[in-house]
């Protein structure tokens, strides 16, 4: 039986806190569902932003903070029967475990989700030592 880690105990907790006090109206999370992936070249980040094109987002990178901010327009039609969707401004703020290269980050959005590509400083990087042997 695995024992829990204290860290990722703490942090459910503080995730189920959050959503207590989480700004949902009438359905629908009022921001974007993010997945992280790292390699030992780059950070990928792809978020759910369904309808929003990108001229409504808004994206920064300051070291290791990635800032994604946008906003889902009211509805249209009167009198929604129902609503799921989320709608309003949002924003997403993500520590990255890394520096990455800001002048170098690539954003693309299709289908309704951003990828985010944020190559890693090559001074975050490992680097290999070389061992030298005296005689």
């Amino acid at each position: 039986m695995r024992t829990p880690n204290f860290f990722s105990e703490v942090r459910r907790i503080q995730n189920r806190f959050h959503n207590l006090f989480d700004p949902v109206s009438e359905g629908g999370q009022v921001y974007p569902a993010l997945n992280v992936y790292t390699d030992q070249d780059k950070i990928t980040v792809t978020a759910e932003v369904p309808g929003l094109s990108p001229e409504d987002l808004d994206i920064t990178v300051a070291h290791n903070l990635l800032t994604i901010s946008g906003e889902w327009k009211e509805y249209t039609q009167d009198k929604p029967r129902r609503i799921e969707r989320a709608r309003g401004k949002f924003q997403r703020r993500l520590e990255l475990p890394v520096a990455v290269d800001s002048e170098k980050v690539e954003a693309t959005v299709k289908e309704g989700v951003l990828t985010l590509v944020l190559p890693i400083l090559e001074s975050e990087k490992p680097r290999k030592i070389r061992i030298e042997a005296k005689a």
